[in-house]
């Protein structure tokens, strides 16, 4: 059974790409005196749709937050003050990074991850993709990154205070409204 321990302050947005999740993380810790946006995909300068997607999250975010952009989010906590609030955008960013690792490596560095996000003192709003839904990856690496994102996903829901589903531009608490199995 995991530890429970900081259970008051993570809170855990996912949902399918387009879903609206990003726009929801962003409402939920919008009020927030100091926050810390983390932005974990790294900028594609050949994919113009890429850049666009960029430029309507950086557009969105209140200019008084601050940014990060790393795939390392353990690292990046500790430049972060305890008291601030952090947005993390997305944890798929984070398990393409280090798609590379072998399964001990990998599993080794999702729990430093974890711990980290646990330990700290702050309000963090994780935004996490839902993939699975349809049609499953034919490469190796598509089910390496399916299998770690929902995995890393599904760990952290259980320590958080909150987990929303967002589809459709509609948020549903699944906290509230579901069971564990």
């Amino acid at each position: 059974m995991i530890n429970k321990r900081n259970k008051n302050n993570l809170i855990l947005v996912s949902g399918p790409i387009k879903s609206g999740k990003s726009r929801w993380a962003e409402k939920l810790i919008f009020k927030e005196k100091n926050v810390t946006y983390i932005a974990t995909h790294e900028v594609i300068y050949d994919n113009k749709d890429w850049i666009e997607r960029i430029r309507l999250h950086k557009q969105r975010r209140p200019s008084h937050w601050q940014l990060i952009e790393t795939s390392d989010i353990s690292s990046s906590l500790k430049s972060i003050d305890k008291g601030n609030s952090i947005l993390i955008d997305s944890l798929g960013g984070v398990v393409s990074k280090y798609l590379n690792y072998d399964s001990v490596k990998w599993n080794t560095y999702s729990s430093l991850i974890i711990e980290k996000l646990t330990k700290f003192e702050g309000v963090i709003v994780i935004v996490a993709e839902e993939i699975g839904w349809g049609v499953s990856p034919y490469t190796e690496s598509g089910n390496i990154f399916r299998d770690r994102l929902s995995e890393l996903t599904e760990k952290l829901d259980t320590y958080a205070k909150q987990s929303w589903l967002v589809i459709h531009g509609r948020a549903i608490n699944i906290s509230i409204n579901s069971s564990r199995i």
